[in-house]
């Protein structure tokens, strides 16, 4: 069903006598999108806030007259119907983005604080302001509160079973059916259910999980710079993980000496090189050429030059006459009959 706000609005305002409108109007943005409060309106009228008040009530009492009249019928059936779909509740901002390809004009100016108007004025859908834990929405019933609420709990205790391995972009899909699956919900149903909490995020390379995971949501510059390597996925100099970061995170610039800081005083981060960093959990190791050479012979056994330069290139950046000139310490490592290197037994 198809209506026009404008009309329905422009109906309703038209009842009341023009002081009324004015508060309405300005009370709600609906003339230049600022809401005012009852202090700011007072002080314009040179009046008190209570005042103000009264005026607000009345006008709203005067217009339920319509709604008892019926008059608001197309639009209560739309809004509730649209609710219905998304599973009975839905987030305000999201709400009144929808009405735009609910109504016959979608370009109507403040369309959203025409809608919050109107939807304030039928009796339900009812209203739940945010709180710290939800984004404000409309809901048809309780019994709707109470099934998306119950499927949000279990989906944050589901996603914590999931924290190691993180719900990427990839694989939301599918982790996305498996914690659906016993609550017999369509995907869009679920999906709006998460978009009324403030308990899940999707970051800038689209994993998603709880908003208290540093690794989806991150917040200083030590969770930027474990996320960026950990989706790049190789090891970074410290000014390129700083450039990476700002890419995101331009409200907040971070400096690169700020970055390198974090990084030396983080033990999951690995200097692999001169400014150049891995995460220890990707198997790097830190230490001298030589150290790591020994580590790796002692792991692996002997091994020819080519093999050995290969596994150490996958740790460490080190230039390969680095690795070569190193080899030829006869203090620490010894070059077998076959040609293989291995560390000399003390």
């Amino acid at each position: 069903m198809k209506l026009s706000v404008e009309q329905i609005v422009n109906k309703l305002l038209g009842s009341l006598s023009d002081r009324q409108r004015e508060v309405i109007e300005k009370r709600y943005g609906m003339k230049d999108g600022n809401v005012l409060t009852l202090a700011e309106l007072g002080k314009s009228f040179g009046v008190t806030r209570e005042r103000i008040r009264q005026v607000e009530a009345s006008a709203l009492n005067d217009l339920k007259v319509f709604v008892k009249k019926g008059e608001l019928n197309d639009f209560f059936t739309t809004a509730t119907a649209h609710l219905k779909n998304f599973g009975g509740l839905r987030r305000e901002a999201l709400l009144v983005s929808d009405f735009k390809f609910l109504v016959t004009d979608p370009n109507a100016s403040h369309l959203a604080h025409k809608v919050r108007f109107l939807m304030d004025l039928v009796e339900y859908p009812k209203y739940s302001p945010e709180s710290e834990q939800f984004h404000s929405y409309w809901y048809v019933s309780s019994d709707d509160q109470k099934k998306a609420t119950g499927f949000i709990v279990k989906l944050v205790k589901f996603l914590n079973t999931k924290r190691k391995e993180v719900v990427t972009h990839e694989n939301i899909d599918k982790v996305f059916n498996e914690a659906i699956q016993p609550h017999n919900l369509k995907d869009l149903v679920a999906l709006n259910y998460v978009s009324l909490s403030k308990q899940f995020h999707v970051n800038q390379y689209g994993d998603f999980g709880l908003s208290a995971w540093s690794e989806v949501n991150p917040r200083t510059v030590r969770d930027w710079a474990y996320l960026v390597l950990r989706k790049e996925k190789q090891p970074l100099h410290f000014i390129n993980i700083a450039n990476m970061i700002n890419k995101f995170r331009k409200e907040k610039p971070a400096n690169a000496q700020t970055v390198h800081n974090e990084l030396i005083k983080d033990e999951r981060f690995v200097l692999v090189g001169r400014g150049i960093y891995g995460l220890q959990e990707f198997g790097l190791m830190s230490g001298t050429a030589r150290e790591v050479i020994g580590r790796l012979l002692k792991k692996h056994g002997p091994l020819k030059p080519k093999e050995l330069l290969d596994l150490v290139v996958r740790e460490r950046v080190f230039k390969k006459n680095t690795i070569f000139i190193n080899l030829q310490n006869k203090k620490h490592f010894q070059r077998l009959s076959d040609g293989r290197y291995a560390v000399k037994e003390v």
